[in-house]
């Protein structure tokens, strides 16, 4: 048996976006698990033409991808220039534009050997294939005929400069590499391999896609292959209030279409999972499936990140890692610093950090905030930080805090206790399988309760240092490996 990871949606986002999202990173690393320990059993296919064109593509390319986004920088003012202004230029309240990149020409292709270069050059054939990104200037000068040449010429070029890296790395010490990993010819078709049997893996989000069910029907109907799906959470069924309308739209028919097909459904979380087994129920549809949760793996190899060299907030302050949008509750956290403010003296009152980006359903909020003046500076909001900034703000925070009203997981929570510091969460749906005891909960919807755990928390400095000494001491990540094997597991019982 061959299980083949579509993998088309971490590239889609990786191509248009400077940061993978949560979702995006938990497909990355349980998809470097599998291939660790998947070996040859593990194919990677990205979409290419139409609904059954699943084009193979190497891991390793992918990791070299992920890892060159990850940690790109940018450049950030002074604290002294961040203060002049409460939100401070740290993060501007308007989305940052990405940093412009230099014209990659096709003829360029064949002189790439450096990650930033791969990077380009995938952008520059998904433009030219898929007319979903912008062409190069040096490009818009040919007609389309001549490009249609070009493309072809160098694609052939392409494909024997692979060949040839093939070749070095089989020379090269297990160590020299990123990971185990197959090389196959990139394009090869997943028809041309597939086996009755097969088991066809999607882990991300390709809930743009409407047609994905005919893809679906053609693996299980003409291929005779299983179908599995990883779940995030239910939140668009359950709580549209708190989502784009678009997405609302195409979350519910994508999941409408693709539930009744799946032959295995994984969930990442207790508690996502009894939700999707209960929405099953309710369509009507697979209820013969028993949901699966697995261990869901600690973090994104933060606490093996270098820390960037300068503090990017001085004095005390209290992190919140999430992207800026109504279902993770910054608006309570306005409340709350707001109160802290009028019931104690500024100096004993640390400052509330935002690391993330601005989501969704938010303006009004951003609005309030920049009325407020960011509370005098007590609150900040750091834009996109790096693998590298995140890491420093973990380090020098005093602790973090996660409001958030509904949620799959809760990365941020296990993600902070993995860093050594103590998480102050919402003890709603799966955030206290994240936390465990180590985190301490309040109500999400009670302003009241969460002010007297914050202030408790921020007044009792010997008891947030012991705290802090119980979760160095007995937190215990989660291997993805562990998160692998029990998605292996399952298929095998399937055989």
């Amino acid at each position: 048996m061959t299980l083949w990871l579509d993998i088309d949606d971490l590239l889609t986002y990786l191509t248009h976006h400077n940061r993978p999202s949560g979702i995006q990173r938990v497909v990355y690393e349980l998809s470097n698990a599998l291939d660790e320990l998947g070996g040859d059993g593990i194919r990677f296919v990205h979409r290419g033409e139409n609904d059954r064109d699943l084009q193979i593509i190497e891991w390793s390319f992918v990791q070299n991808m992920f890892q060159n986004v990850t940690t790109q920088t940018q450049p950030r003012p002074s604290q002294k220039d961040a203060k002049q202004d409460g939100l401070s230029r740290l993060a501007p309240a308007k989305p940052e534009a990405r940093p412009a990149r230099a014209d990659l020409s096709f003829a360029d292709i064949d002189h790439l050997h450096d990650v930033a270069g791969l990077q380009q050059a995938f952008r520059l054939q998904k433009t030219v294939l898929d007319h979903t990104l912008q062409l190069p200037a040096s490009i818009l000068k040919l007609s389309a005929r001549a490009a249609e040449r070009h493309i072809r010429r160098q694609q052939h070029a392409w494909h024997k400069k692979q060949a040839a890296w093939a070749s070095r790395r089989r020379h090269l010490k297990q160590t020299d590499l990123i990971s185990p990993m197959v090389i196959l010819s990139s394009g090869r078709k997943l028809e041309e391999l597939a086996r009755p049997g097969d088991v066809f893996l999607t882990l991300g989000a390709p809930w743009h896609h409407r047609n994905y069910i005919h893809t679906i029907r053609w693996l299980r109907d003409d291929l005779r292959m299983t179908y599995g799906l990883l779940m995030y959470d239910l939140v668009p069924v359950r709580c549209p209030e708190w989502c784009n309308r678009d997405m609302i739209l195409a979350y519910t028919e994508w999941h409408e279409n693709i539930l009744p097909l799946a032959d295995t459904i994984f969930a990442i979380s207790k508690a996502t999972a009894a939700d999707v087994q209960s929405y099953l129920t309710e369509l009507d549809i697979g209820t013969s499936i028993t949901v699966q949760p697995i261990p869901l793996g600690t973090g994104f190899g933060l606490a093996d990140m270098h820390v960037a060299n300068e503090p990017l907030i001085n004095g005390p302050y209290v992190l919140f890692v999430s992207t800026i949008e109504a279902r993770k509750n910054h608006a309570l956290l306005f409340r709350v610093w707001r109160r802290l403010l009028e019931d104690l003296p500024e100096d004993q009152v640390p400052t509330l950090v935002f690391a993330g980006r601005k989501g969704w359903l938010v303006s009004d909020l951003m609005q309030q905030l920049e009325n407020a003046g960011w509370l005098n500076g007590k609150i900040r909001f750091i834009q996109n930080p790096t693998d590298a900034e995140l890491r420093r703000l973990y380090a020098d925070c005093s602790f973090t805090v996660f409001p958030s009203f509904f949620e799959g997981w809760g990365l941020p929570v296990t993600e902070s206790l993995s860093m050594g510091r103590p998480c102050v969460a919402s003890g709603t749906t799966s955030i206290p399988e994240a936390g465990g005891s180590l985190a301490h909960y309040f109500n999400p919807c009670d302003t009241n309760d969460a002010y007297r755990l914050i202030r408790d928390t921020i007044s009792n400095q010997p008891a947030l240092g012991e705290w802090t000494e119980q979760v160095r001491s007995r937190f215990k990540p989660i291997p993805w490996t562990d998160s692998a094997r029990a998605v292996l597991a399952a298929f095998d019982n399937l055989i």
